[in-house]
């Protein structure tokens, strides 16, 4: 086990570690590499441990994916990373289970009207700079902790 942060109750299930070690080490299927994947990955890493931390994580597990399983790495995005790993974490509650979080994120995964331009123009978000690197929002400032 991960282990919890002092600041949540332990909400990762046997499930949830099994999940996560099956895309930390690579061994997760490509079809079920989805966007609520990225979420739930997020989730864990945010439940388990500070979020500084959990971000690096998180971006690391993403790289290494995007790296050894698709054979594109340059599809990365820094800053979509960073802004949805604080949105995770903004939305997250105390002893709340995945599944009961899964069941409040529609706005995450509606690809109608993708959460990330509430916060950032197009030009900003899908520049090259962003996907190098985090940059900051320019409609909206992005809830939860201040991570880059």
């Amino acid at each position: 086990m991960t282990g919890c942060t002092a600041q949540f109750e332990c909400n990762v299930t046997e499930a949830d570690e099994e999940f996560l070690q099956k895309f930390e080490g690579c061994l997760l299927p490509e079809s079920e590499w989805t966007h609520l994947a990225h979420i739930r990955a997020a989730w864990i890493c945010l439940n388990s441990e500070r979020e500084e931390s959990a971000l690096a994580r998180i971006r690391d597990g993403i790289l290494r994916y995007n790296t050894e399983v698709l054979g594109r790495r340059h599809k990365y995005h820094e800053t979509v990373t960073v802004a949805y790993t604080r949105i995770v974490a903004s939305r997250i509650r105390r002893g709340e289970p995945w599944v009961e979080f899964a069941k409040r994120i529609d706005d995450l995964l509606d690809t109608r009207l993708p959460i990330l331009l509430r916060y950032y123009s197009k030009e900003r978000l899908f520049s090259n700079a962003a996907r190098k690197s985090y940059v900051e929002p320019d409609v909206l400032d992005i809830p939860g902790p201040n991570l880059k």
